[in-house]
This record gives C-alpha cells, structure tokens and sequence, in this order.
C-alpha cells in the first residue's frame, strides 16, 4: 500500500544545468527546468486524491551527462531500495544501459524518458519497460518514407550538424539520419550522399567559410540529383580547374 511510510520513490535524473556539452544534451534538459513541472504535478496528484499526501519521493540526481555517472546514479538508488521508477535522462548513452538492465532490477524498474528516439532503441525486448514520451524517429522516417513513394521521389541528400568530438560517438542529427536512411535505402540505395557542417560556436570557422561551405554542398547536391556521383562531380570541378590554369 502507497502510503507516507511507504512511498514512490522516483528517481530523476538529469544534469544540473542545460549546457548542450558537446551534444550530449540536444533538447537542453536539466533539473531546475523539469522540478517546477515536476512539483505542479505532483501537486495535481494529491489535490485529485490519486494517492494520498507525501507518498510520492522524488529524487533529483546530477547525471553529470556521463556514461559512467548516469547509469551509477540508478545503481545507488537501488541499493539504498529508493527507487520505484525513473524519469528523466537527457544523454542517450547513459540512458541505454540503464533501460537495458531496468527489467532485471527489483520486479522491474520502469523508465520514461524524453529522449532515445534513435531507432536502436526500438527493440522492445531488449528496452522492456522504457517509454519514450516524445515521437521517436521511426514515425519521422516512416511519414519521410512514404512522402517519397507517393511523389515517387528517388534520390536524396542528407545535410546536417555533426560535430566531430572524441566525448562523444555521434550527435542527435546523426541519428536521426541514421533512422531516415533505412526506410530511404528500400527506395533507392545511394552512397555518399550527405554532407556535414559545424554549426558549435567553437568549430574554427568564420562566417564567409561557413557560406562558401553551404554553396558548395548545394552545388554538389544538384548534380548528385542529376545523376553524378560526388566522386564524379570532384573529377568534374578538378577538369574546370585545370581548364582555367591552362
């Protein structure tokens, strides 16, 4: 019985500030943005008389955005047998751990959680008891998949952010396009199609580089859509070069 003696205890975490860290934070989630949601919630709760007063605990835990430190923060709750259910997360890779191993601990410990939208994370055998609240990339790919059947489009250019980093795999536009691809794939296979950009304040790149960048991956998109490789279109540029030399 859910009562003051015996609470909920849900476990949050999350870093303490929104910094986007490198992309580890994409949607800048952090516990002073989630604990006033959090606290008009719980607020509903008890005034609705859906479980009584003070039963429910909730436990803000720094995450650190770390692959290490987040899924620890679970491992702690669990033995000091104050954890009930987790919200929260805002780094998939500490996120991942914790959603794989969630059904093995206790009777099972359930996870909802904003982020993980990547399709890796679709597997509900292996993630049991996770949640996702927000659209995962799967529905993006599939409305994407199925623009592309009805105006029988075939090829495709992917641009986006991702900023190299050694903290770091991939960022959350990687993935998405990652999701993308797959549906896209069935349609028509194209390789080297996508082109990459820095948009982090600290990529050394002025602002006229940035425009010449964005105008060359336009004019290599056009071609590829005609017809020409992106190989093709660098011995094309390289013919012109040499052309203008002479």
């Amino acid at each position: 019985m859910i009562s003051v003696k015996h609470p909920i205890h849900l476990v949050i975490p999350l870093p303490n500030d929104d910094d986007f860290s490198n992309g580890k934070n994409p949607f800048l989630f952090s516990s002073h943005k989630v604990k006033p949601l959090a606290d008009l919630a719980l607020e509903r709760v008890y005034r609705e008389g859906i479980l009584p007063n003070n039963s429910v605990n909730l436990i803000y835990r720094d995450s650190k955005l770390s692959d290490a430190i987040g899924p620890n923060v679970a491992v702690e709750q669990l033995l000091k047998k104050q954890i009930d259910c987790i919200i929260g997360y805002a780094y998939g890779y500490a996120l991942a751990p914790v959603a794989r191993m969630s059904p093995y601990w206790k009777d099972g410990i359930p996870i909802i959680t904003p982020i993980g939208l990547t399709m890796s994370l679709d597997d509900k055998k292996e993630y049991q008891l996770m949640t996702r609240i927000n659209s995962p990339y799967k529905v993006v790919a599939s409305a994407v998949s199925t623009l592309f059947k009805t105006y029988q489009w075939k090829r495709h250019i992917f641009m986006f952010h991702h900023a190299k980093s050694p903290t770091i795999a991939v960022g959350e536009c990687f993935l998405l396009m990652a999701s993308l691809q797959h549906p896209l794939r069935q349609i028509q296979e194209m390789q080297h199609n996508f082109f990459t950009f820095n948009e982090d304040s600290s990529a050394n790149i002025t602002l006229e580089e940035r425009h010449k960048q964005f105008k060359e991956y336009l004019v290599q998109s056009s071609r590829m859509a005609n017809g020409q490789s992106f190989f093709s279109f660098q011995n094309f540029e390289k013919k012109n070069i040499e052309k203008e030399q002479i």
